[in-house]
């Protein structure tokens, strides 16, 4: 339902309207496969063990982390174009917000056939991961399963449960509720329960446990299930009380071996409030709702520049592609519409390359990264994008 108080450029949503119809027929095209920037972890990973060799590769990867925007495009493009959950999820999304049609039917059941062939092989349960090692020197085997992988399916079955079969989409969810619950498990923190990221991890990751808690006050509604809804609330909860007094959050506090990962950035703090905020509309909590003011407030002061995502409160550019169609989402979560707008504004004039490409990176200088991403960038930004779209 398009927001009254909101009125975009109805040019600019003419534009939009036809980049939507060019990314989601590029996506169909490319019969939803392609690259990661994340698949440069698995090239580290098979020299990280080796002697004297893999001490070095773990140096470099830190170091080297923050210019991935610098490596070539050839680069990142000479492995096999892959199939990866969390962009069918982004691009179920994507459908689920389009016109009901024909052509979005077909789609999303495409999409989700392809899903059921994606899931993840270590997992007793419904759950999804990345088909590829990530994590350099301490890696995740290809297809370890996350929550944060399982929420995004998850979240793209909901959005498109009107063009899906529900006898063959119930089994599928309920199957997913419970790798979350036996197979990662839930942390009990001395603030509340937070959803773990994965198997065996014990960290208290925040943004992964307020996204998935979201998501799980989604399907309880769905469901009808009053125990979903009364844990994803307090899980959402444990989150209020993880919030720094500016309204920020930490990427995880300090929980038994583990010690405080202080990062904070626009993506993660984008997970944060999308899952406040998404589980709230159904929750209705008045302490979840102050706390999604707060941190925007925060987002709003601190990573945002001029209608630009900053990367973190110290740093603006590069502006990366996954950060502007998150900050999409965010905006559209809380009902910032206005920025919203000037998010989207920016996707397109910086951000898209024609013929349904969105680009990695741009910088201050004018210089740009022309990768192109199916998790990183066309999948999240056709989602969010179409998101935006269908509020206006």
């Amino acid at each position: 339902m398009p927001n009254s108080s909101f009125e975009y450029d109805r040019t600019k949503a003419q534009e939009l309207d036809e980049v939507l119809s060019q990314t989601g027929a590029w996506l169909e095209e490319a019969e939803y496969r392609g690259n990661d920037p994340y698949q440069i972890d698995s090239v580290i990973t098979g020299v990280a063990s080796k002697p004297l060799i893999g001490p070095l590769v773990g140096f470099a990867r830190t170091v080297l982390k923050p210019y991935h925007s610098l490596i070539p495009k050839r680069f990142f493009t000479a492995a096999k174009p892959i199939m990866i959950p969390q962009a069918l999820g982004d691009a179920l999304s994507g459908e689920g917000y389009r016109s009901p049609d024909d052509l979005a039917r077909k789609r999303a059941r495409g999409l989700f056939q392809n899903l059921l062939s994606s899931r993840s092989p270590l997992s007793q349960n419904t759950a999804w991961g990345l088909p590829f090692a990530w994590g350099g020197t301490k890696a995740t085997p290809p297809h370890w399963p996350t929550t944060i992988t399982t929420s995004t399916v998850l979240s793209g079955i909901l959005d498109a449960w009107h063009l899906l079969d529900e006898k063959d989409v119930l089994p599928e969810v309920e199957s997913a509720i419970r790798f979350v619950f036996d197979d990662c498990g839930i942390l009990e923190t001395d603030q509340g329960p937070c959803i773990l990221y994965g198997p065996g991890d014990t960290r208290p990751i925040l943004n992964a446990s307020a996204f998935a808690a979201g998501v799980f006050a989604r399907v309880g509604e769905f469901l009808g299930r009053d125990d979903l809804m009364n844990f994803a609330q307090d899980a959402l909860l444990t989150i209020v009380r993880y919030q720094n007094d500016d309204g920020s959050w930490y990427y995880a506090p300090p929980h038994g071996e583990h010690a405080l990962d202080d990062i904070i950035d626009n993506r993660h703090t984008g997970y944060v409030l999308e899952g406040l905020a998404e589980g709230n509309n159904l929750l209705k909590n008045e302490e979840i709702a102050s706390s999604i003011e707060r941190g925007w407030r925060y987002l709003e002061e601190n990573l945002i520049d001029d209608g630009k995502p900053r990367w973190s409160p110290e740093q603006t550019w590069p502006i990366d592609s996954s950060d502007v169609s998150q900050s999409i989402l965010t905006a559209v979560s809380v009902n910032k519409m206005e920025f919203a707008g000037e998010f989207a504004n920016f996707a397109l004039d910086k951000f898209y390359m024609g013929d349904g490409r969105f680009r990695y990176k741009v910088f201050e200088d004018g210089r740009s990264n022309d990768s192109v991403f199916i998790r990183w960038t066309q999948a999240p930004m056709y989602k969010a994008l179409s998101k935006f779209r269908a509020k206006v």
